[in-house]
Parts: structure tokens; sequence; C-alpha cells
């Protein structure tokens, strides 16, 4: 469920007046655990607050600014604490600091999606530990890059520019494996269909350490380290379920321009079309940089300026 529109007469549990206007990019059902006792709620995650309201009524009951905000965590931090499902949002109130406890089966996805907006808290979040690495590229080079073992995924940024490029969040990994013959290696495995992503470092066996660890305290997730496997495992299979010919071989192919926040500039690609997939092609070499399950698409939405 995905709430939009004003947020006017909502009360507010921090220091600062509510938002006049804030988009909510997602919402979720959790319930409200108080001295009171125990009560359902939505709990939605907007631009600039997070904003609970009666699913009866939908009245907002509490609306907390980023800027009053100083943390969201599962509550048995640093244990496997599973099946309570509970986490703890701590805010500023007044001169003082106050929390409240809530619990959802959706607990990771809820903080995933919160601490998306960390950088906008009232109190400074800890980053990770970085690490120089190299990612097996879809052209099959080796590219630099510096690792990140972020509070809700492992993160890839520039080294040069410290930009993010991409985020394995740890709700979305099925786990991590080493790549016994090939020096540092590591997947990453997707839970979605098993897609692996090969990165390598001298640190491997620290940031392994680093990812479960942050994982777990930050998310309150299991991060699997799973058997090694080798190099020529991850070439065939680095599709997961959807490696075999029958999900590569198009039925119908389009020459596109790619629109990417990582170019200045479009970039040609090849657009293809199989019975259960939708792969994005170089079009020079033909190799697959992306590949997209039909089942996972959820619409084509046509640019409103082109």
């Amino acid at each position: 469920m995905v709430l939009y529109g004003s947020n006017e007469g909502i009360p507010s549990s921090g220091s600062s007046s509510p938002t006049e206007c804030a988009e909510e990019m997602c919402s979720y059902m959790v319930t409200k655990h108080s001295w009171k006792g125990k009560y359902k709620r939505v709990f939605s995650i907007g631009s600039m607050s997070i904003t609970t309201y009666n699913p009866g009524s939908m009245e907002p009951t509490n609306q907390w600014m980023y800027s009053d905000f100083i943390s969201i965590l599962p509550a048995a931090k640093g244990q496997a604490s599973l099946p309570n499902n509970e986490f703890i949002i701590t805010f500023k109130k007044g001169k003082k600091t106050d929390s409240m406890r809530f619990s959802s089966e959706h607990r990771a996805s809820i903080i995933t999606e919160a601490m998306r907006f960390r950088h906008e808290f009232g109190e400074r979040q800890a980053e990770g530990q970085q690490w120089f690495s190299y990612k097996l590229h879809w052209s099959d080079q080796r590219k630099s890059v510096l690792l990140v073992a972020g509070p809700t995924g492992l993160e890839q940024k520039d080294p040069g520019s410290n930009k993010l490029l991409a985020s394995y969040f740890y709700k979305d990994l099925d786990g991590i494996a080493e790549v016994s013959d090939y020096p540092g290696g590591f997947v990453v495995i997707k839970s979605q269909f098993g897609r692996m992503h090969l990165f390598a470092s001298e640190g491997r066996d620290e940031i392994i350490k680093r990812l479960q660890e942050a994982a777990m305290n930050h998310t309150g997730l299991v991060l699997r380290k799973k058997d090694p496997i080798k190099l020529e495992k991850f070439q065939t299979s680095k599709f997961g379920q959807f490696s075999d010919d029958e999900f590569i071989t198009s039925i119908s192919e389009f020459t596109v321009q790619k629109l990417s926040s990582r170019r200045l500039e479009p970039v040609r690609r090849s657009l293809c079309l199989t019975e259960a997939t939708l792969l994005e092609r170089d079009p020079s070499t033909y190799n697959i940089i992306t590949l997209k399950p039909l089942g996972l698409v959820a619409a084509l939405v046509r640019g409103k300026e082109n």
C-alpha cells in the first residue's frame, strides 16, 4: 500500500513541525507495542519523514521528521531475533530522546527502506568499513571498485568519485560464497532467482565477516556463507535459474538508447525479449548486461517528456 497527499494535521513526536506535503514512498502494516497494549498501524516511509496511521480510519497518529530521527534497529540486536520481528525507532523529543517499538514480518524491508534516508537523520549514522576491490564486469574485465559493508547491504562505489553505483541489500541476498580458484574472489547470490555477482579483494575474509555482522546488527538477518564454488560455476550459472539457453535466446530484439545515472550520455544497447526474460545486451559483443525475468517486471512506463 502506497499513500500520497497532504500530511496536514499530523501530530509529531519530534521537535519539528510536520511537513506541509511529503511524498510517501512505501507503507507497511505493523504492530505497535506500548504499555497500553498492541495496536495495528500503517508505517509509512516518506521523502522527508516517517508517519504512522490508524489502519481503520487512515487518520495519522504520529510523524517524525528525519531531522528528529536517530535510528531504526532490530529489537534483538546482534541475535537471531526471529520470530518476534520487532524493531525500535529512536527519535528526539524536545531536548530528550524517546523510542517506540513495533513488529512486522517485513522488518528487514522496513529498516532497509527507512535507512535510504539515513543521511537526513538528526544524528550522523556510522558508515561501514570500505575496501579497494575488483568486480568481474559483464565485459569479462576486472573493474576497480570500493566495497562498503553498509548497514543495509553491500555497497559498490566508484573509487574515483566515491559515487554509489549499486547496493546489494541483505534482505535480497540468499547468501555469499567464496570462489576457490579466483584469488580473493567471492560471490553475492540474490535470493529471487540466484543471480550472482563476482568480486575480488585481498580483504575477502574480513569483508564477509563484516557483512554478516552488519546484516545481523542492522537488519536482524542471518547472511549465510555457502560452500565455495569454482569460477566455471559462476560463468555458467551467474544468472541463476535463468542461465540456460532457453532463457537467453531472443524471440525479438530492439536497438535502444539507455539512459543511466552512471553516464552523461545515452549508450546504445540491444533490448531482447525471450519467452521468459527481458535482456539488455551490448550490441558490439552481444554480452548480457542485465537479465530480468518477465515475472518480476511490473510495468513498462513511457517517458513523460519524451
